[in-house]
């Protein structure tokens, strides 16, 4: 992607109905209930933007020589976008809350940091076990699945007394969905397939919230004020633009230098998923090295040892390219070609490393500066949105 002439906007996606987004399991005849995703992932979202930047610049679908330079492919990103993340009526930004967050006895929340002695383990590598709440179930001791970028910000630079509100941001509705008999379609006859009924978990807003991204486009190109259709069932969404620059970038830098003092101080940092992940290197998110029972990345100078890492189970990315013959007036598909399953690893992971070494201030200061509020660079995932982390203590 070429940097110059590149300009950076901040966008708001409000939906006039509840949406749905197919996940990647497969909907076999006889299941009844259809799972969706929610949020909406990177490489879900990224299309819906693409095909808004077709439209309003009246690029043709035809033209395919000038639809690859202005808006790419599912392989060439010619943008970068960040996000989507959920924001409520007052424009606060939501993401999904970091998984090491618990609440403890004063009913405040922390942040479970790895012990110093390690346990023996048959991974190759020691690890820190983390300060876990020893009553009940872990779930239990979690917070709601959204957190505030105030919250973010204040739980970054701290290890206790983290002030969590728990608010709702999304519901959900079931809706019965039917599956078409294909072979009497091609006749033009729309009749449901027998033992084809399903219902499926839509998910509905609250009043005035919507989706927060920032899309760096070539300064040449557009995206307006408009409506378009969203989500597996094409719902109705109205995209409006906020303000040119980045809000997110605005409001994360204002703590980014107690931040640096205290992880200067410290010598340990966490990396923080905001979006889902797929690195080049699996689950890990840096070059690593197994080595004197020790799991180490050698980024920028740094040496990290692995401490811990706090994350659920894999998540599949996938899904399908379409290319149609649209010259005819009944477009047709012409071709479907499923995408590659990539694992990524879940929003809210968090990984917690030592810094070792002999590490100068200035090494540990362009580290974070390099990589709070940045992707981790895995085209063309990263531009998707994928990779998007921040850094805390």
């Amino acid at each position: 992607m070429n940097e110059h002439n590149m300009k950076m906007k901040d966008y708001c996606i409000k939906p006039y109905d509840v949406l749905f987004f197919r996940g990647n399991k497969s909907f076999y005849f006889g299941e009844w209930y259809s799972e969706g995703v929610f949020p909406p992932l990177p490489s879900t979202f990224q299309g819906f933007i693409r095909h808004k930047v077709l439209v309003d610049n009246n690029i043709s679908p035809d033209d395919k020589e000038i639809k690859q330079h202005k808006i790419g492919d599912d392989d060439t990103m010619p943008m970068e976008i960040t996000g989507p993340y959920l924001r409520d009526e007052e424009g606060k930004i939501y993401f999904q809350s970091p998984k090491d967050i618990f609440r403890g006895e004063n009913k405040k929340y922390y942040s479970a940091m790895p012990a110093e002695t390690p346990l023996q383990s048959d991974l190759g590598f020691s690890l820190y076990c983390p300060d876990l709440p020893k009553e009940g179930k872990l779930e239990k001791h979690k917070p709601l699945e959204y957190i505030s970028l105030k919250e973010m910000i204040d739980y970054r630079t701290k290890l206790t007394d983290i002030e969590i509100q728990n608010k709702e941001i999304v519901g959900t509705e079931d809706r019965v969905l039917i599956g078409l008999d294909f072979e009497k379609l091609k006749g033009g006859n729309r009749v449901v397939k027998e033992g084809r009924f399903n219902v499926a978990a839509y998910n509905r807003l609250k009043n005035d919230y919507g989706f927060y991204c920032n899309v760096k486009l070539s300064d040449d190109l557009k995206i307006l004020n408009g409506s378009l259709k969203f989500g597996s069932e094409s719902h109705i969404v109205y995209v409006e633009e906020l303000k040119e620059g980045n809000y997110l970038e605005e409001e994360l830098k204002k703590n980014r230098e107690e931040l640096k003092d205290q992880i200067i101080k410290t010598k340990t940092l966490k990396i923080i998923l905001l979006q889902p992940a797929i690195f080049e290197n699996g689950w890990l998110p840096f070059d690593y090295e197994d080595k004197d029972n020790k799991k180490t990345c050698y980024v920028d100078g740094l040496q990290l040892e692995l401490l811990f890492a706090f994350m659920d189970a894999p998540i599949k990315i996938s899904g399908y390219s379409f290319y149609k013959n649209t010259k005819k007036s009944n477009t047709q598909q012409k071709d479907i070609r499923l995408k590659p399953i990539r694992n990524a690893v879940p929003a809210g992971s968090v990984y917690v490393f030592r810094i070792n070494g002999d590490a100068s201030d200035e090494q540990i200061k362009s580290f974070i500066d390099k990589f709070d509020n940045k992707k981790i660079e895995n085209a063309p995932y990263s531009l998707m949105g994928f990779n998007h982390v921040i850094v805390g203590i």
